[in-house]
């Protein structure tokens, strides 16, 4: 009875022994040999695709690290959407929930707007300063030093509620219909609005584009001192004050219209409005140079806009998604500030600035100075317009006209030195 087990059991271990190819052949059936591979002995090598996981995990994971520490750096924070420092954190907490950036990456990013909240109420700007305290509190409602914040806030308002009504207005004033008509039939000026300024902050950037057309090239780094840039366009109601005082042709406008940007004026117009404003402010205004206002309207950021990789709801500009694109220039701050607090530093309308358009970057040192040269025919335009495409309103995108090209697409801002 013995030996017929033992013979049974051998017979049995022979037939597992065995491949069962058979059980293959039904496609409904499943295969033994390769649902249960053999075993591998612990000292070969593991299957290669598996060696290859690691690699290819910690290199997503070094690359999103990485650019979640540029984009806080770019104040790219929450946009430009899909790509921005919180879109790269959530992403990280997905395939490395350990690491630091996971754990704590909106808690920085909500101290990077503090941060820039206090920068804003140092400016005046209180508006822009609740908005980025609002973006701070939706990270992080205990993120430290909010409360500080809140309290000058406050104490901002209150000031403001309590002091003399000044003839400065945060943003341009706007005339209604029912004030009295400073338009196209009035020869008398309307009250002096000096511009609002914003005071810009030294050091350092990368002028240019590698990607953009040859005088755009080569990108180079170039160092500012601090100054002050207008937080708008100059309007066609400051404007008209210059011309009247001239005895100028004056803007012609609706009253409603009051706070759009000037246009139709040469660059030459435009240097005997800044020194008008010197005379009227005792301030040294001019036109800001290429370096500056390229410097200013990148606020920080890399990318071809302050707003990342598109304008998309973001400017006046053909396609860009405004009620004005491609009809009109949009009224000065109707869309949102960049980082350092200006408006409409992308499209609306062309901005002259103080330098000779020459055909490249070559040649020129890392300082901020403008590019003069006697006799110069071609001045530079910067910003795009609401005429144009969005590529035209890349920080880098430099136009040219003559000193005395007047123009329905092309005004200026102006800026002084120190802040």
């Amino acid at each position: 009875m013995l030996q017929i087990v033992l013979t049974a059991l051998t017979l049995l271990a022979a037939f597992f022994a065995v491949p069962l190819h058979a059980s293959c052949v039904d496609s409904t059936q499943v295969c033994l040999e390769e649902s249960t591979p053999a075993p591998v002995a612990v000292t070969e090598p593991l299957p290669a695709e598996s060696t290859e996981a690691e690699p290819v995990l910690a290199d997503t994971v070094e690359a999103l690290v990485a650019g979640i520490t540029v984009d806080m750096k770019s104040r790219r924070l929450m946009r430009p959407r899909g790509n921005n420092a919180l879109n790269k954190v959530r992403r990280l907490r997905q395939i490395a929930p350990d690491h630091d950036y996971s754990l704590n990456g909106e808690r920085y990013i909500a101290r990077v707007y503090l941060s820039l909240a206090r920068s804003a109420i140092k400016l005046g700007d209180i508006s822009l300063a609740e908005q980025r305290l609002k973006s701070a509190l939706k990270l992080d409602k205990r993120v430290e030093g909010k409360q500080q914040v809140i309290e000058s806030i406050v104490a901002a308002g209150k000031a403001d509620a309590g002091a003399a009504p000044t003839p400065v207005p945060d943003k341009p004033r706007y005339i209604s219909s029912e004030s009295k008509d400073t338009g196209s039939d009035s020869t008398e000026a309307p009250a002096f609005v000096a511009p609002v300024m914003v005071a810009i902050p030294a050091g350092k950037f990368v002028m240019g584009s590698e990607a953009g057309a040859e005088d755009e090239k080569p990108m180079h780094e170039v160092t500012l001192e601090a100054f002050s840039m207008s937080k708008f366009e100059i309007t066609l109601e400051q404007y008209r004050v210059y011309a009247i005082e001239h005895g100028l042709p004056a803007p012609q406008y609706q009253t409603e219209d009051s706070n759009r940007p000037v246009t139709n004026v040469s660059w030459e117009d435009a240097q005997d409005y800044t020194r008008w404003l010197s005379t009227k402010t005792g301030k040294m205004y001019r036109l800001a140079t290429e370096a500056e206002w390229e410097y200013a309207a990148r606020a920080g950021a890399v990318t071809p806009y302050s707003t990342g990789e598109d304008l998309l709801d973001a400017a006046n500009c053909i396609g860009c998604g405004s009620e004005w694109d491609g009809k009109q220039s949009a009224p000065v701050g109707s869309f949102a500030p960049n980082e350092f607090g200006l408006y409409d530093m992308h499209g609306n309308v062309w901005e002259w600035v103080q330098d000779c358009w020459t055909d490249s970057y070559f040649g020129r040192g890392d300082n901020s100075a403008a590019i003069m040269k006697k006799n110069c025919d071609r001045f530079v335009v910067r910003g795009g317009s609401w005429a144009n495409e969005a590529d035209y309103a890349r920080a880098s995108y430099r136009g040219n006209e003559g000193p005395k090209y007047r123009h329905h697409t092309v005004g200026f801002r102006v800026v002084h030195e120190g802040l």
